[in-house]
């Protein structure tokens, strides 16, 4: 009968490397299917340390699913025979160039027409230059006084309005019912101001009267008003009922 040579093996229970081997002992676990060898030797014959040396637990099992751990270099780039989906899927070189080709290029350019809706958006807009506003446009309300070229509001022209009528009553708030109360002259300062120079002064007495004679005779005065308080001539009339010849008294 022939010699039957064996390694050590574990058909059931954990998974995992054996706790202690010899040195360049075997033993296969069949529970995760792994061929495990001591290494090293501390002296005595027994290993230092177990390493996976084949099996599914430790090399990349071709048909069933596995985790593989580390940083992995490829001398030549592997291939994938399916497309990926999840995120850690490593995408075929086809199904890249497929989704790129739909992407622009970094440095690119476009004519309106290739952006939808753009052209409607710009036309909806006004221009910098001289724009021809619709509806009701507002803007913000310059503090009373500005004098730049910020947008005047009609509430700006109402407060400036209202500062410069500043409570004046009705019948004279409009420049028209000024111009009328001074007659619709244009010069009336002159006017005004060459009617006073013809008038007396009321400090003169009547002594600024330049023809004095033709003021008494205007005022009816005759020659009595000339006359001294002590040598009154008196050439006709009565007194009293009595009448005078016209002689000195």
């Amino acid at each position: 009968m022939a010699n039957v040579i064996r390694i050590k093996r574990r058909v059931s229970g954990a998974a995992g490397a054996p706790a202690a081997l010899k040195s360049a002992e075997l033993a296969h676990n069949e529970v995760d299917d792994t061929l495990y060898i001591g290494k090293g030797d501390d002296g005595a014959g027994n290993a230092t340390s177990v390493l996976a040396l084949a099996g599914a637990g430790a090399f990349v099992d071709r048909s069933s699913t596995q985790m593989v751990a580390g940083a992995k270099t490829f001398a030549v780039v592997p291939k994938s025979s399916e497309e990926a989906s999840a995120a850690t899927d490593l995408v075929r070189k086809s199904q890249l160039d497929a989704g790129l080709a739909t992407k622009a290029a970094a440095s690119h350019g476009h004519v309106i027409s290739d952006v939808t809706g753009l052209q409607t958006a710009i036309d909806a807009k006004a221009p910098v230059a001289s724009p021809e506003l619709t509806g009701t446009p507002t803007a913000p309300t310059a503090a009373g006084g500005t004098n730049t070229t910020q947008v005047a509001t009609t509430a700006f022209v109402a407060a400036a309005i209202s500062a410069l009528i500043d409570g004046s009553p009705g019948a004279l708030d409009t420049l028209n019912e000024l111009a009328a109360a001074l007659g619709d002259d244009a010069d009336f300062a002159s006017t005004i101001t060459n009617g006073l120079a013809g008038k007396l002064a009321a400090a003169s007495n009547l002594s600024d009267l330049t023809n004095a004679a033709a003021a008494r005779t205007n005022l009816g005065l005759g020659t009595m008003a000339t006359q001294a308080a002590n040598n009154v001539a008196i050439t006709g009339g009565s007194i009293d009922g009595v009448a005078l010849d016209g002689g000195t008294f």
